[in-house]
């Protein structure tokens, strides 16, 4: 009986299906969002996703025009299993022909998902800058789409949070980000990995469950699976979806708003006419102010549901809400002034 894909239930394809439709699938991928010709850094871990994200670009590049880097981040937490495997990258891209860097990413004692990957990015940035790339790709899947959709619904998200992943993104204000492979899923990638007898490397930390996201991907959903809803991978991913197209609609009334209501904006004030805003739906009015707060790139760590619903109590009629990181929302008639004011000012005017 023929192996079956665990986020559909669909039989997997035979070899030549899998070998046309993976690299069809990446090959149409970066003929649509427009990177022939580029130069493009390829995140590669040695793990089974970026080891076919690697084989499955080599394989179009040519007929693309496309040239590729790979870009490996050892941070040394497994110490000679690190190198090893960073060893393993090199000989893989020599193999295939492909530039490879290697640069060493020290922890300094901070074990965190959330350091490691902000200094894995910041590694992968430097490295396309080097090397005049386009691009980053990297090799998340439907399933790391799943496991983020469900961190974040752990975690406490609103709409934007249910989206997950997109497959194009920019990371540090102007570097590329895309994910060829976000609607493969890892049995696919595994099996197609397998047609072509291609290795890769088995990180055996992905398996410790003092991760967030390891307790996500081997307790969480299988629990899911098993108790609740055996296809509850393929129902996230519709989630994700709807919300995408959810957000998007609500981005485009909040750019409306937006243009339609700043009177005045700098680095450290916001002055809001409030004339076309006060009487629209209070959700709609706590996602513009949220747009404002990216735009100005103040921290929004702290402001949770309550903070968001005070600071739309001003828009709505409310005098003055006083925000973390030292931001003060005044209403004066019907302008909201919202101004980021240093620690030493807040305290001298109170």
């Amino acid at each position: 009986m023929a192996p079956t894909d665990t986020m559909t239930g669909m039989p997997m394809p035979s070899t030549q299906q899998l070998e046309r439709s993976f690299e069809g699938r990446i090959g149409t991928w970066i003929e649509s969002h427009g990177y022939s010709a580029s130069t493009v850094l390829v995140g590669v871990s040695g793990g089974a996703d970026s080891v076919a994200l690697l084989r499955g670009m080599a394989a179009v590049g040519g007929s693309l025009g496309l040239r590729l880097v790979v870009g490996h981040v050892n941070h040394g937490l497994r110490g000679e299993e690190s190198d090893r495997e960073a060893g393993w990258v090199e000989q893989l891209c020599d193999d295939l022909a492909v530039i490879c860097e290697v640069e060493r990413v020290d922890s300094d004692g901070d074990l965190s998902e959330e350091t490691a990957r902000a200094r894995r990015y910041e590694a992968l940035i430097a490295m396309a800058g080097r090397h005049d790339c386009r691009a980053i790709a990297v090799a998340h899947t439907r399933d790391d789409q799943v496991e983020t959709v469900l961190h974040h619904i752990v975690r406490g998200t609103g709409l934007s949070g249910l989206r997950g992943m997109s497959d194009c993104a920019v990371i540090d204000g102007q570097q590329k980000l895309i994910r060829p492979l976000l609607d493969v899923s890892r049995d696919q990638i595994v099996e197609w990995l397998t047609s072509l007898d291609q290795e890769w490397c088995e990180d055996q930390s992905n398996r410790q469950t003092r991760w967030t996201r390891n307790r996500i991907r081997h307790e969480l959903i299988p629990t899911l699976e098993r108790e609740y809803n055996p296809r509850v991978r393929e129902a996230v991913v519709r989630l994700a979806r709807l919300a995408d197209e959810a957000d998007q609609i609500v981005a485009a009334q909040v750019e409306r708003l937006l243009n339609a209501c700043v009177v005045e904006q700098t680095e450290t004030l916001i002055r809001l006419s409030i004339v076309d805003l006060a009487d629209e739906p209070e959700p709609l009015i706590r996602a513009c102010l949220k747009q404002l707060w990216v735009r100005q790139g103040w921290p929004r760590q702290a402001m949770g549901f309550d903070r968001w619903q005070s600071l739309a109590g001003v828009v709505r009629g409310d005098a003055a809400a006083d925000l973390p990181g030292h931001v003060l929302a005044r209403r004066d008639g019907s302008v909201v002034r919202l101004e980021c004011r240093s620690p030493a000012t807040v305290s001298s005017a109170d």
